[in-house]
């Protein structure tokens, strides 16, 4: 033992590296690939295979006996554990035995925990090991040693274990769909090559001069596990993905081929038939549905499509222990494994029970029906009431236009008594209103606005009331007194006028106050100027003054249109607004057409 490797000791490290990285390797593919509790085990298998192998290999190149003692000792808790998590990875497969508790089968974990306390705590060894010693030179000598009763007592657990597991998986394997069994027997392939391997080793028998040779068994054993998942994609369909994902959905489902083969089903379908799984699968779909009523026979093999080429998604009514159910079946065709369309692997037939469904939709088309006469017959109420309303305000808005227009001849009347108190000029009050349409409008004021001026226009002189009939009809020139007394019928008409809430009234009222300012400030009563003048007020000082030079006075004789048009030139930008006298001036044809349609009639003596 001088501690030379020689080539050949060398060269024993390549299948422990192979071994290590082909474990590493697929435990880290399936850890990836899914996160459900069975593969979880079987990665933990995988790694605990990994892990004895880095041991045995760290045991190999420790450069003396106890170096390569405490690596054995580590061994032995790892080698008990992979026995364990086989059997349990193999309990999760079949589900087997129902109802226990997960934490029940990690009690199978306490041998390994006790082997490794065991190893660490007998300083002598005796207790596992019969004359401890290292065959060949270091540090590549191999620990070789006699097995001891409670060896042989712990293998027996862990190997016993395995081989139960091993049994497991073969007869799970029996019951699989065509698919599934060369994955199955890939699985099994792999874990038992490993577990054979040992056996050479418990007898003592050497191989190559080397007792344990565990890695290269555990290598070989990689091999089937490399194919199972890059060629058959392991743990991507059944059997694991049923049990955790077909099996919880509750609804009947089975597979089966092109010839009507039933492949697979879950237990939901199995208990509709009121039999077994294993008594279905591998059996034709029209035999398995022999003792069903012809009628529902039909229905079923209609539905999935098995011999009759008919598109999935029917409804049919089966009856099941608990009595007539209805169920909605959908058919999805599983492609190859190339992928291609036409390589169809097999088909999937999912039964949806929509027996609650179909009575909610009965009681919902119900509660529609009446829903839609109840709204039917309010509609009928509403336009009902709708009719009425419009009728109503139909006859309001006749009544409305009849008082208007009562209130307007009234106030047209009022303004035409108070204007002259004589028949002479009736139509004065008339005309500015008229007047006054033609300048609102051309403004382009809104037919609201218009109407507003043209109705409170006539009032314009409703002052006049209190001024007396000497100075209203007097054929001359007033004197300083009575053209004072004159002027105050404007403030006496906002006065009369300005109490009012009606918006007529109180449009009146303004205009009463300003139709006689000035545009250059210099009228009455306030002397305002410019835009502080209302727009209805410098509007009807425009056709008031119009209508006064254009027709005769008690003072006056009328003026011809010559001279009015001379005066209204003379005072655009003084005594009216210039923006209006031009309007004025674009629609003098207007003005008289109206100075034409209400003459002043002078009563016959």
């Amino acid at each position: 033992m001088n501690g030379v490797a020689s080539p050949a000791s060398l060269a024993l490290l390549f299948p422990y590296v192979t071994s290590a990285l082909f474990l590493a390797t697929i435990a880290i593919v399936a850890g990836r690939k899914l996160r459900l509790r069975t593969v979880r085990f079987f990665v933990l298998v995988v790694w605990m295979e990994f892990a004895w192998t880095v041991l045995l290999m760290a045991e190999l190149i420790a450069p003396s006996l106890g170096g390569k003692t405490f690596w054995d000792n580590l061994r032995f808790p790892v080698s008990l554990a992979a026995g364990t998590s086989l059997f349990i990875f193999a309990c999760r497969i079949i589900d087997w035995p129902r109802g226990t508790r997960f934490r029940a089968l990690l009690l199978l974990y306490i041998p390994a925990l006790a082997s490794g306390i065991l190893a660490f705590a007998d300083p002598s060894g005796s207790l596992l090991r019969i004359a401890p010693a290292i065959e060949g030179p270091l540090p590549f000598g191999e620990l070789v040693y006699g097995y001891t009763l409670i060896d042989y007592i712990l293998f027996a657990f862990t190997y016993g274990l395995s081989l139960v597991a091993i049994g497991m998986l073969l007869a799970s394997s029996a019951g699989a769909p065509a698919p599934d069994k060369r994955k199955y027997r890939l699985v099994i392939l792999g874990f038992s090559i490993p577990l054979v391997g040992i056996i050479p080793a418990l007898l003592d028998v050497r191989i190559l001069g080397h007792r344990d040779i565990f890695p290269i068994w555990s290598a070989v054993g990689s091999l089937p596990f490399f194919i199972a998942f890059f060629r058959f994609r392991l743990f991507d369909i059944m059997p694991i993905a049923r049990r955790v994902v077909v099996e919880s959905l509750g609804d009947p489902i089975f597979a089966f081929d092109a010839d009507g083969l039933l492949l697979d089903c879950n237990r939901a379908f199995a208990k509709l038939l009121g039999t077994s799984i294993h008594h279905l699968v591998g059996r034709r779909l029209q035999d398995v549905l022999l003792a069903w009523p012809p009628i529902e026979r039909l229905a079923l093999e209609g539905a999935a499509g098995v011999g009759t080429g008919k598109a999935n998604g029917e409804d049919v009514t089966v009856s099941d222990p608990c009595g007539y159910r209805r169920y909605r079946v959908a058919v999805s065709s599983i492609p190859g494994e190339d992928g291609d369309p036409g390589d169809e692997l097999c088909k999937v037939a999912v039964f949806r029970d929509v027996s609650e469904l179909a009575a909610v939709e009965k009681q919902l088309l119900a509660w529609n029906a009446e829903l839609e006469g109840r709204i039917a017959s309010r509609i009928r109420d509403l336009e009902e009431e709708v009719a009425r309303r419009r009728a109503a305000e139909e006859g309001l808005r006749r009544v409305s236009t009849r008082i208007v227009g009562s209130q307007h001849e009234i106030l047209v009347t009022l303004s035409e008594v108070v204007e002259n108190r004589s028949p002479e000029t009736a139509n004065h009050v008339l005309r500015v209103g008229e007047y006054s349409r033609i300048l609102a409008m051309a403004y382009g004021l809104s037919p609201e606005g218009v109407a507003l001026i043209v109705d409170a226009a006539p009032l314009h002189d409703v002052g006049k009331i209190a001024v007396p009939d000497s100075i209203l009809n007097k054929p001359g020139a007033l004197a300083v007194e009575e053209m004072t007394t004159m002027k105050t019928h404007t403030i006496v008409g906002y006065r009369i006028l300005g109490s009012s809430e009606r918006s007529i009234i109180r449009a009146a009222a303004v205009i009463a106050l300003e139709h006689h300012e000035r545009w250059n400030g210099e009228g009455y009563p306030a002397g305002k100027r410019g835009d502080e003048i209302s727009l209805s007020g410098r509007i009807v000082c425009i056709c008031d003054v119009f209508d006064a030079l254009a027709t005769s006075r008690p003072y006056k004789k009328p003026w011809d249109i010559g001279r009015i048009l001379d005066f209204y030139h003379e005072e655009s930008g003084r005594m009216f607004d210039p923006d209006l006298t031009k309007l004025f001036f674009a629609n003098l044809d207007r003005f008289r057409e109206v100075s034409a349609r209400y003459p002043d009639v002078v009563p016959e003596v």
